[in-house]
């Protein structure tokens, strides 16, 4: 009952976004425990698919850089594809220097 009152007062007090905000607050006092989807919280289960997505993410890299440095839009193609070699060959690299790190120390 005094959550109807003070509803009530911030829709008079409010006026039509008053309504509109007493109904939501009241629709989710009713539906139970949804809870909206949190990215950084409950993140999806993609544990076993993130080396896979590795690959997209540099070649997307490579573009948007290359197309930001390159005066010549004509070459971006080759141009980010060899930078997106680079990375890739460099992480391996530094992967498999630091697995041989902690295998030795």
């Amino acid at each position: 009952m005094m959550m109807c009152m003070l509803l009530g007062a911030t829709v008079s007090a409010m006026g039509e976004m008053g309504i509109l905000l007493a109904s939501a607050s009241l629709a989710m006092e009713s539906s139970g425990s949804t809870l909206p989807y949190r990215p950084f919280l409950d993140p999806l289960p993609l544990d076993r698919y993130w080396l896979v997505l590795l690959a997209p993410m540099v070649i997307a890299i490579g573009i948007v850089y290359k197309s930001i440095k390159l005066n010549d839009l004509s070459q971006l193609p080759t141009q980010a594809l060899f930078l997106s070699v680079q990375i890739i060959v460099f992480m391996v690299l530094t992967a498999a220097t630091l697995w041989l790190m902690v295998q030795i120390v």
